[in-house]
């Protein structure tokens, strides 16, 4: 099946060919200047309105000082070009700017081999009409046969494919021009469209996280189809004009490059639920995908009151995306969130990224215990307003496994994962779960059945790999979350130098202060400074509230031979949920350990809470879904 996408704008006699970028009269092409093509193109898309000349020049030439002769010099070759100079098609506004004052007709065509399996060389003209910023398709056939009956534009037939499009990539969309008023909607955006489409089971959104990473790269679809196994990206552009928003955005089909959809709407900020509801629809209609009743509502179920609730909820969202790399946004980011549900106290979403702000607050800062239970009480509330909603599910999982919950929080997530809508998500918690349960193996499946639904998806199961002993695979799989296993691993395999490089950057990062105690513990015992590496890992314990990270505290005890002090941290590890009897029994670190029988009644108390772990992951479903029980996950 071959085809090509064409797409022109034609006004009077002339066509703006944007595939080819040039500018036809009948068939004769006539030349422009690259400036010149961009400023005729500006005016041609916002058609009808007036552009000052202050606007042309930002859109046009991005981050550049020019002088107003630029322009001046662009319009005359546009003006020549379009045998306008007495200004009929772009009129000039003295004082104030310029009108391109015509009528544009939207419009491409595909040229394909066969279509649904019907007559070949067939040519489809299609003709776009424009309606509030949205464009309506309708088509017509041209091979000396009867024209096609006017229709919806169906992205399916027209691509010519044969398989449903059910694997979606949304990228950061791009700023035409920095403003600080309106740059966080670049990720913002994005981010609300990729979590509203992760609610519905007919479809797969890959992660932010990964899209992130083709941000500030020349968009390569067949990379992306490669890397992230997507089947269409939605882009898109932002640029402030006036006291409104003008988004732009594609949904391509990967890697070929098809324009499945286009939206141009202008809005202002009121309207940005308006236009991520628009967005998500334009997708879900123009993928065809059939929803059932229950996705129908689950896209409806979460709609802000208020439009500043809803701006303060993504200016939250992308200062809080930086997680603790940028611990002061955090903050900022809480406050955005509380003013949002204090403004529109229904809405679930604010309240789920809320509660994972304490949280993360609460791991960050010392006594932090009253931000975990703030974050406690605010995934609560997100979940009595909507019990299906998987980021509060995922990220109230984090918070309870911290909390000695490990093995409630597995049960749970198996049961969200076996009802249909098996977000990415609630796999990434739950490799951390069955983690802090001993469940290693399960672990492990948990993280390849997430990266079966998003191959980019990031998870803590490098933690996971370095508590198997399997160090090769702790340094290939590192992800976000594990900022401390390639030193620890690196160190455990005897690679000192690479273990005390790592530890040393990490250092340098300015990462919160219990942190920054347990990258020391480490450091300092790679170095050999037993005392400060002791002392360090006493100020962790104490301010830690991560049982797993004072379980590692344990670790460095015994290897620096305080056997009495790391069998005390260790037990109470353990009473606070923290389970790895796979560790204790095959780390070399606590040989030293193995003749206390305060060890043994240790090894007897974790194998009998793996043993009740393990049940409670059979009767959730678990070995059905993972493929992993007792028997693959004993010690």
């Amino acid at each position: 099946m071959q085809k090509l996408f064409h797409q022109t704008h034609s006004f009077d006699e002339f066509t703006l060919d944007l595939t080819r970028g040039c500018l036809q009269h009948g068939q004769e092409e006539i030349k422009l200047r690259p400036k010149s093509f961009e400023v005729l193109k500006y005016l041609v898309d916002n058609n009808g309105r007036l552009i000052s000349k202050d606007e042309l020049i930002r859109a046009v030439w991005v981050d550049t000082a020019v002088t107003d002769d630029s322009l001046v010099q662009c319009l005359k070759d546009i003006r020549h070009a379009l045998r306008d100079e007495a200004q009929q098609i772009i009129k000039t506004v003295h004082g104030r700017g310029y009108i391109f004052d015509t009528e544009v007709r939207y419009s491409g065509s595909t040229q394909v081999t066969t279509l649904a399996g019907e007559t070949a060389g067939v040519q489809v003209i299609i003709e776009e009409v424009e309606t509030n910023g949205d464009r309506s398709i309708q088509t017509a056939a041209k091979s000396g046969g009867p024209a096609v009956v006017e229709t919806n534009y169906d992205s399916a037939a027209l691509a010519g494919s044969a398989r449903p499009i059910t694997r979606v990539m949304v990228l950061p969309f791009r700023m035409l021009r920095a403003d600080p008023e309106v740059d966080f909607l670049a990720f913002s955006v994005p981010d609300a469209v990729a979590g509203a489409l992760s609610v519905l089971d007919s479809v797969v959104v890959r992660s932010p996280t990964g899209a992130a990473c083709y941000a500030n790269e020349i968009l390569d679809l067949k990379r992306i189809a490669e890397e992230a196994q997507a089947e269409a990206v939605l882009t898109g552009t932002i640029l402030r004009a006036g006291n409104g928003i003008r988004v732009t955005c594609q949904l391509l089909e990967a890697p070929t490059g098809t324009v499945l959809w286009w939206h141009e709407p202008h809005v202002s900020m009121s309207d940005l639920f308006e236009l991520q509801d628009n967005l998500v629809r334009g997708i879900v209609d123009s993928l065809s995908l059939s929803l059932s009743a229950g996705e129908h509502g689950r896209l409806n179920r979460d709609v802000p009151t208020t439009a500043q609730a809803y701006e303060f909820y993504l200016r939250g969202n992308e200062l809080s995306r930086r997680g603790l790399a940028g611990f002061g946004d955090l903050t900022v980011a809480r406050d955005l969130y509380l003013r949002c549900v204090e403004t529109d106290p229904r809405y679930a979403p604010a309240w789920a990224q809320l509660g994972r702000c304490y949280r993360l607050i609460g791991k960050g800062v010392e006594n932090g215990r009253e931000n975990f239970v703030l974050a406690e009480s605010a995934f609560q509330r997100a979940l009595e307003l909507n019990a299906d909603l998987p980021l509060a599910h995922s990220q109230y999982a984090f918070l309870e496994a911290e909390l000695g919950r490990a093995k409630d929080a597995v049960a749970r997530l198996l049961r969200c994962a076996q009802t249909g809508n098996a977000s990415p998500d609630l796999f990434v918690a739950l490799v951390l779960c069955c983690r802090f349960c001993g469940l290693l193996e399960a672990s492990v499946a948990a993280h390849e059945r997430g990266r079966s639904l998003d191959p980019q998806i990031a998870t803590s199961v490098s933690h996971t790999h370095y508590q198997l002993g399997d160090y090769d695979s702790a340094l290939r799989d590192v992800g976000v979350g594990a900022w401390a296993v390639v030193g620890m691993t690196l160190g455990t395999m005897g690679r000192t130098a690479g273990g005390l490089a790592a530890f040393r950057n990490l250092e340098q990062s300015g990462i919160p202060v219990p942190m920054r105690a347990f990258i020391g513990a480490w450091r300092a015992m790679l170095e050999g400074n037993r005392q400060e590496s002791l002392d360090a890992a006493e100020q962790c314990i104490q301010h830690y509230l991560d049982p797993e990270g004072v379980f590692y505290m344990g670790l460095i005890m015994a290897h620096l031979g305080e056997s009495e002090r790391a069998l005390t941290v260790l037990s109470e590890c353990m009473d606070r949920g923290f389970s790895s009897v796979h560790v204790l029994m095959r780390n070399p670190w606590f040989d030293g350990l193995r003749s206390s029988a305060q060890f043994g009644e240790l090894l007897k108390r974790g194998e009998a809470r793996f043993i009740e772990a393990d049940e409670v992951y059979r009767s959730a479903g678990g070995p059905q879904l993972l493929g992993a029980g007792l028997g693959a996950a004993a010690p």
